[in-house]
């Protein structure tokens, strides 16, 4: 929107809308431009041309507006012309004022940029005196756009020192560039608008024009006949052609199509520049505000400064490289034929947006898969499910996909208060392992859009996201509701395990509790009779009660494989002598040793070494571990060591027999891993449960892997927390 006003209590600023004005008056001016600055909290970039130097040093109010923007950490970027006649007021922006000045030869441009607005003086001035008039705009993509503008001069300008050193030294002159004559101005007469629109198309040796859809038909109906000659004269090669960038719709379809029967060359471009332009070889024509079904032009710059002209001429052929040709546009339309288009949408906040409106727009179906559990609660947070509760009361299907739990899903569920029945939202848990960094919404298999992860960590959504990316591409919609749906039959099939996996749980946990209860009855009653019966008999009974302690173990080991598993592992942790529980296992463990060719040796500090741990399950594992090795081990030694590092104590187990088989190392800690026919291979992994629990780390390895090629056997080892650090 652009308005004006010469009212002296105007104030654009104090506005928070987004708005384009034009303000008249001097005193209106200086109000615009001091409640700017006063405003400003980063950076202001100025650049303007030989004569304001001096009005930024003599007029105080400006001066102390400047001032007090410094020592706010406001950073001044100045661009200037420096000459013989402004060089001492110069040296003052340079010590006081300015964060860094820079000159341009013939800068005669005048506007000033801070984070969030733009400020132009719009009129011819008198040096030393402010302009009667001046553009004021708040617009984001006008002020995205004049801040390209100042980088494109701040990057062609040389250091301020630089410039007066060359000036003191008299070794400068300026080119010839810089002398010409160089106007900018701003026209709002209706009239004088079209005069000076059709003298600068008349004088053209080239003409470019990038409009929006609603100035073609302004363009139309008061140039075409002075274009029409211009396309006479490039038939006679004395014109360079006319070129045409609009949005090409179903409004204006008959237009472009007159257009290039006349031989003008036209190109459609989806997102247009918010402000349009013409550009001759002399000259650029801009206009302030957005135009409308031929709606007569209100503003107008009009510039012969070379900078704008190089600048808005990049722009446009940017635009007409990436443009689509205007046959190919009219085609689409008149067999109504969408064009896909991908579309990067860099704010988080306009991802939100952009994902409400496809979520909304829906017909049948909403396809959305979340990246994590915590995505999911950060969109819960700010209305997702209120939005899907929407769109299926209008009989839209919605499905859901999160890479987490049931009953973490529901758990998040149940913080909003919904007024729908959740079972209508269909939400489906996928395995963890699905985590991804993107987020995926398709809606009615057509429009797609894809959301960064940034930071799973954050809290606040618009924190967390990055980058989006849009498409109505159907083919892409439809790649990605394929790997939706691959992923929900998956989701299936894993809630489907999950269920067995408990069942068989449950089941196992039941028999073995069954299992133990008649084991301890034959155990008691079998070294009851024992000794009442002869020597034959005795072996009978003995091997009743050595099949009755392997099934215990058994029963035993399945129950502790249960709690593993199932996280309930509970530690009673005491404090005790590690030394004493390893020497006492090593006893009762040589008792299985069957001949004399096996040594067990274990040499430990005099000094008491303290853990704090559960007892039994710490000598639970030392067991396993040298029952496993003695199993492997037929001749040779098995020896423990115990070395105390930092804040860990470390256990190590190292014997002369088989060694690890390579086929089973890396799952030697998973159950029912052995290539012994001795044992249910559930040892190992039940150790591993114990240390992991203590918050300490069990691995093993083949001692040939350790250095010397000749040694045999292998060494497990596992840490332990030291109370004593």
């Amino acid at each position: 929107m652009v308005t004006s006003s010469s009212s002296s209590s105007f104030s654009p600023i104090k506005n928070a809308k987004e708005r384009t004005e034009v303000v008249y008056g001097i005193e209106n001016v200086i109000n615009t431009v001091l409640q700017f600055l006063s405003q400003t909290n980063n950076k202001i970039d100025a650049c303007v041309d030989y004569t304001r130097p001096s009005l930024s040093i003599d007029f105080l109010a400006l001066k102390n507006a400047f001032l007090n923007a410094k020592k706010r950490g406001v950073k001044l970027r100045y661009v200037t012309e420096i000459t013989k006649d402004n060089i001492s007021y110069c040296k003052q922006l340079l010590t006081t004022m300015v964060y860094e000045l820079r000159h341009l030869d013939g800068m005669k441009g005048n506007f000033y940029i801070s984070e969030s607005a733009y400020l132009a003086p719009a009129t011819f001035h008198e040096k030393g005196k402010p302009a009667s008039q001046i553009i004021y705009s708040n617009v984001k993509e006008i002020v995205e756009h004049q801040s390209y503008v100042f980088d494109s001069f701040w990057n062609r300008a040389v250091p301020a020192e630089r410039r007066i050193k060359e000036i003191e030294e008299g070794t400068s002159s300026l080119s010839a560039a810089a002398r010409l004559h160089y106007k900018t101005r701003i026209i709002d007469n209706s009239d004088e608008i079209v005069k000076e629109i059709s003298r600068l198309t008349a004088s053209s040796n080239k003409l470019d024009n990038c409009l929006n859809s609603g100035e073609m038909q302004y363009s139309y109906n008061h140039f075409f006949d002075i274009k029409k000659k211009l396309l006479d004269k490039q038939k006679k090669g004395e014109h360079k052609g006319i070129r045409y960038i609009t949005n090409i719709n179903n409004e204006n379809a008959h237009l472009a199509k007159t257009y290039l029967d006349y031989g003008i060359q036209l190109k459609h471009v989806k997102n247009l520049p918010p402000m349009s332009f013409g550009i001759s070889d002399k000259e650029i024509a801009l206009t302030i505000e957005k135009m409308d079904d031929g709606k007569v032009v209100q503003s107008l710059l009009i510039s012969n400064e070379t900078l704008y002209l190089k600048h808005f001429s990049s722009i446009f052929e940017e635009l007409w490289r990436n443009g689509t040709d205007a046959v190919d546009r009219i085609r689409e339309l008149e067999q109504g034929i969408e064009p896909a288009r991908i579309e990067i949408i860099e704010t988080p906040r306009k991802a939100v947006e952009l994902a409400r409106n496809i979520v909304k727009a829906a017909k049948y179906e909403v396809l959305r898969m979340y990246p994590s559990l915590n995505a999911f609660r950060r969109q819960v947070r700010i209305g997702a499910l209120h939005l899907f509760r929407e769109v299926v009361q209008n009989g839209v299907k919605v499905r859901i996909l999160i890479p987490a739990d049931r009953q973490q899903i529901m758990q998040v569920v149940s913080e909003v208060e919904l007024a729908l029945p959740l079972p209508q939202i269909d939400i489906r848990s996928i395995d963890k392992s699905l985590q991804t960094h993107i987020g995926i919404i398709v809606a009615d298999r057509r429009d797609s859009l894809i959301i960064e992860l940034r930071d799973d960590t954050k809290e606040n959504y618009y924190e967390a996201a990055g980058l989006a990316a849009y498409s109505n591409s159907k083919p892409i919609a439809l790649s990605y509701a394929s790997i939706f749906d691959t992923l929900w039959k998956q989701g299936e099939l894993y809630e489907q395990l999950k269920a067995y996996s408990v069942a068989q749980k449950d089941f196992v946990n039941i028999a073995a509790h069954e299992l133990r209860t008649p084991i301890q009855p034959i155990l008691s009653l079998s070294e009851i009779i024992r000794p009442k019966v002869d020597n034959k008999e005795r072996e009978y009974i003995d091997v009743i009660i050595r099949n009755a302690k392997r099934l215990q173990r058994l029963a035993e080991d399945i129950l502790d494989v249960t709690k593993i598993e199932s996280y309930s592992l509970t530690l009673h942790k005491e404090r005790f002598n590690l030394n004493e529980v390893i020497s006492n296992t090593i006893q009762d463990i040589r008792n299985q040793i069957s001949n004399g060719k096996v040594k067990m040796l274990y040499e430990f500090d005099k000094d008491l070494l303290f853990i704090e741990a559960d007892k039994e399950r710490i000598t639970q594992v030392i067991s396993n571990l040298l029952s496993n090795a003695v199993k492997f081990t037929k001749e040779g030694t098995i020896s423990i060591e115990v070395e105390k590092k930092d804040s860990q104590v470390f256990v190590i187990v190292k014997d002369t027999g088989e060694g690890i088989d390579p086929e089973i190392l890396p799952q030697l800690f998973s159950k029912f891993v052995s290539k012994s026919f001795e044992g249910t291979g559930l040892g190992l992994f039940i150790a591993k449960g114990i240390v992991e629990a203590h918050g300490g780390k069990i691995w093993a390895e083949n001692n040939n892997n350790s250095g010397n090629g000749k040694e045999k056997g292998a060494t497990f080892y596992f840490t332990l927390p030291n109370i004593n650090q």
